[in-house]
Order: C-alpha cells, then sequence, then structure tokens
C-alpha cells in the first residue's frame, strides 16, 4: 500500500509538471524579456549581467551602426551644454580627443561611462567623464520607440585655439 501511494504521488508530480510546462506561455507580471518595439529582432536585445545597484539598463540592445530596426540614431539634446574646458588645462594648452563609452537609457541618460580612450590628459579625461554624467540624449529609437542601447561611443574634442 506504501509503495503504491508513493508510485501514485510520483506520478501525479510528472503530471503537474507537465501541465505547468504547457502554461508556459501565461505572461505573468514582472517576469520575461521587455515588451519590445516591433521593429527589434528579440536576438538583439540583451540582459544585463550588472550588479542590482548598477544603473545599467536591464535589457539593452548593443551599439553597432546600421542596426536592424533602428529609426533614429540617438543624438544630444539641445539643452545639453558641451562640457567646460578646466582652466588648468587651458593654460597648459592641453588639447586632444577623449573617447567615451556608455549605456544611453531609453529616457536619454548616459550611465555605465567609462573611457575608451584618452586625450592625452587626466584633466581633460575627467571632464568629459563628469560632464557626461549630466549630459542628456534624445535615445536610439527602434520603429519610433525609445530603447536602450548598450556600447555607445562617442569622441570629445578639446582644442585650445593658441594666439600668439
Amino acid at each position: 500500500m506504501f509503495a503504491a501511494n508513493r508510485l501514485r504521488a510520483g506520478g501525479l508530480t510528472i503530471g503537474v509538471a507537465l501541465a505547468l510546462a504547457s502554461c508556459s506561455s501565461i505572461p505573468l507580471p514582472g517576469f520575461g524579456p521587455p515588451d519590445l518595439p516591433p521593429a527589434i529582432d528579440p536576438g538583439l536585445v540583451q540582459a544585463s549581467t550588472a550588479p542590482a545597484d548598477s544603473e545599467r539598463p536591464p535589457f539593452f540592445v548593443q551599439w553597432k551602426p546600421g542596426l536592424p530596426g533602428l529609426t533614429k540614431r540617438p543624438k544630444m539634446a539641445k539643452e545639453t551644454a558641451l562640457p567646460a574646458y578646466p582652466p588648468s588645462a587651458k593654460r597648459q594648452e592641453e588639447m586632444g580627443r577623449t573617447s567615451i563609452e556608455s549605456c544611453l537609457t531609453a529616457d536619454g541618460r548616459l550611465v555605465d561611462v567609462h573611457l575608451a580612450k584618452s586625450s592625452g590628459s587626466k584633466t581633460l579625461d575627467e571632464a568629459t567623464l563628469q560632464w557626461a554624467k549630466t549630459a542628456r540624449y534624445e535615445p536610439a529609437e527602434f520603429n519610433g520607440e525609445p530603447f536602450a542601447i548598450c556600447g555607445y561611443q562617442f569622441d570629445h574634442e578639446w582644442r585650445v585655439e593658441i594666439i600668439r
């Protein structure tokens, strides 16, 4: 009798597991990938592996030129001023191109910003990174819907006009 009940319970477990597996298409709130604009190929969307306290978007598209479905490239918002030239760098006539890489959220903020290539001046690189924390952008759009992108890289050219 005990063996029969155990067998029956095992059969029930298998039956419940199969029933739950067949219900996996039922959407549960808060689970699964985000709703995607129709033009985004689901294969392009990546889940973030950043720590929970990171500002990196939970889902994003890795940036590359010519993304399929991209209807609008990101661009700097009109109200964003360019970074101020650090006075000490200006006095020492430091110049160069700083390249940074970041994630751009769907609401236009740069997060997870890091230096991709130095200008050769620590002062200018730091000024660019500090500015990036406050910069606002118009996000990338797929089929007219804003979506987060990561790996977005841009340069800022620092140039002092020398008059002698």
